[in-house]
């Protein structure tokens, strides 16, 4: 008798719990998708009012989307079956994601969805979740639920508020807040007291608009946030003076939800590099080429082609460096107007990029061998009478061919971006197309500085010693001289040929391909990421590696732990890494940048790397440990 009444009490308390206890259907996975779990729990407080926890758990690498995913996804929803009343859907602060140059918000690792139904709720929940989750690909999973709500569970009550307390609240962030619009771009601009340490910006949808990647500068207690808009179809830039925007600011664990009428856009002050600066660059850069050692035997093959000659006259000389100096910003030209093409054609632009075609490097390879071997004095190039006379008597004195020594210089001069000519062409390729063709035209006027000094000053080649047995010797060395950049020309046909460079077998660093993801992925681990993306035929590149990169503390900094290293070759044409370039503002390498949890949002490095650089920055991405 004891036995059947201690069944009977176990059966009534089985019927009671699900009364007293919050609903949980339990874990819910699909055998579409292995890589996200779902769990949705319910439960009816004393007021009457049903509450929802919608709780997603995604592996690894794998993301879901907010409300507003962006430029790409689809926001989680749910599809009510029977009579429902109207649902409340309340959507923690999302993280932004940028994948091939693609902005979009959500989630990853746990998040928890609460909601509040209102109105008379059905005895039971009945619904199917569409749930979308992106990893290198992205699967849309239906998971069918039926829940029975239970009653005032005091640990479902915990996890409901722990959850609204990831909701981000009506005020409490901003001091003043406000948006504007202006063609192409919605400005907001946010003050708090205090500063701002690590912001966020998140914008909900806006009819026919859609937004790009946010662009933040702080200043003191100010913030401005400027994002490009296009409607769509990627195209043209709708009006949205007068809509209504809903947006989210987060910072250090704040956010901040707020309703806003978009009206004309603020005046943001100009934190960009001052066009004088930049113009005072490009001459720098280009002044400072004469001195690589791609453009200097150029340049010493024009001196020897003075001093070859016993008599000259000033008239002479002038006409001989002014056609040089007409080849160089022709060819200048030549690739501003080739930059103005790929650009209208929405093509990939780069700074020495013809570098990446093996026909090219060969091409230029047999010429630098051909005057290497003139200048031995294994043959000499002998036109016939009638051309020689022509060419003595018509055109300058041989103008053409001082014309062409320029233009030579200037295809040799691309893949040596010092350290300003860096940021000029950076500059230059982002910029309006009046202010690339300025910039270019700098660029040629830098770099022809010394050979403009001659023509004005042509006593200053006349002065060179007389000819005699000396010239020799000279000329042997200019012959060193091209057949040292022959070599080199012929280092950067190994890729092409399949040969491995040997200077990575004498790095330790584990070198990992290069990927949005994977920064992201490193992230998601607390990991800091060095960036590094370079080309064999960069002659900074090999400098940084040489200087910096290769050195035993810097390698030993590579090699810790929490040290992820991302490197990507250009050396050889690539979409992937041009488009990593593109979303950072940059046109041309080296470039390096460092993450970590100090740094989520990345800092780039000097073109030029030193030692302190590197090592303090990586210092600084590491962050503050709670």
């Amino acid at each position: 008798m004891k036995t059947v009444s201690r069944q009977a009490l176990l059966c009534l308390l089985l019927l009671w719990l699900p009364v007293s206890w919050a609903a949980d259907i339990g874990w819910l996975r699909s055998p579409d998708n292995n890589h996200a779990s779902v769990r949705l729990r319910a439960d009816t407080a004393a007021d009457g009012e049903t509450r929802l926890l919608l709780d997603v758990k995604l592996e690894d690498g794998w993301k879901t989307y907010w409300r507003s995913p962006g430029e790409g996804g689809v926001a989680p929803s749910i599809v009510w079956k029977d009579k429902m009343p109207a649902v409340d859907w309340y959507w923690p602060t999302p993280a932004r994601f940028d994948v091939a140059n693609i902005t979009t918000q959500g989630y990853h690792d746990n998040v928890t969805f609460p909601m509040v139904v209102r109105g008379t709720t059905p005895a039971t929940l009945n619904g199917v979740l569409t749930l979308s989750t992106c990893s290198n690909v992205c699967l849309l999973t239906d998971f069918p639920f039926s829940v029975t709500p239970g009653v005032q569970d005091p640990s479902f009550a915990h996890d409901y508020a722990q959850a609204m307390g990831q909701i981000p609240l009506a005020s409490g962030l901003t001091d003043a807040l406000s948006a504007g619009a202006r063609a192409g771009e919605l400005v907001v601009e946010a003050r708090r007291t205090g500063g701002w340490s690590a912001p966020g910006l998140y914008l909900d949808t806006v009819d026919d608009a859609d937004f790009g990647m946010p662009q933040i500068r702080v200043e003191g207690e100010t913030l401005w946030a400027t994002v490009p808009v296009h409607d769509s179809w990627g195209e043209g830039a709708p009006n949205l003076r007068g809509k209504q925007l809903t947006l989210v600011l987060a910072d250090n664990g704040v956010a901040q939800e707020s309703r806003l009428a978009i009206g004309d856009a603020p005046v943001v002050p100009n934190a960009a590099i001052p066009l004088w600066q930049v113009v005072l660059m490009a001459l720098s850069g280009g002044l400072i080429l004469n001195l690589m050692p791609c453009v200097l035997p150029v340049l010493g093959m024009k001196l020897g082609s003075i001093l070859l000659v016993e008599e000259k006259s000033r008239l002479q000389v002038r006409r001989q460096f002014l056609a040089s100096v007409a080849g160089i910003l022709v060819s200048f030209m030549a690739l501003a107007l080739l930059m103005t093409v790929l650009r209208l054609t929405n093509q990939a632009l780069g700074w020495g990029i013809q570098f990446q075609s093996p026909w090219f490097i060969g091409f230029m390879m047999l010429v630098m061998l051909t005057f290497s071997a003139s200048l031995f004095g294994l043959f000499e190039f002998r036109l016939p009478s009638a051309m020689t006379t022509i060419l003595a008597t018509r055109g300058g004195n041989g103008l053409s061919g001082h014309f062409w020594q320029g233009a030579f210089a200037t295809l040799l001069a691309t893949p040596c971006s010092a350290p300003f000519l860096g940021t000029a062409v950076a500059v230059a390729l982002t910029a309006s197309l009046p202010t690339l063709w300025g910039l270019f035209l700098a660029l040629g006027l830098g770099m022809s500085l010394p050979w403009l000094l001659v023509a004005l000053r042509p006593g200053l080649a006349l002065r060179l010693p007389r000819p005699g047995r000396w010239m020799n010797i000279l000329r042997r060395l200019l012959g060193v001289m091209m057949l040292g950049s022959a070599i080199w020309l012929t280092t950067l046909l190994l890729p092409h040929l399949g040969v491995a460079s040997q200077s990575a077998a004498k790095e330790s660093v584990n070198w990992q391909p290069l990927s949005d993801q994977a920064i992201e992925d490193a992230l998601a681990q607390h990991k800091r990421v060095f960036v590094d993306v370079t080309a064999d035929w960069c002659i900074t590149c090999k400098v940084n590696k040489f200087n910096v990169l290769q050195k035993e503390d810097v390698q030993t900094a590579l090699q810790q732990s929490d040290v992820v290293a991302l490197r990507g070759d250009w050396t050889l044409p690539s979409e992937a890494i041009t488009e990593f370039l593109k979303k950072r503002g940059q046109v041309a390498v080296p470039f390096n940048q460092i993450y970590g949890p100090g740094m989520p949002q990345g800092q780039a490095l000097p073109t030029l790397l030193t030692r302190d650089a590197v090592l303090n920055t990586l210092a600084d991405a590491k962050g503050v440990n709670p």
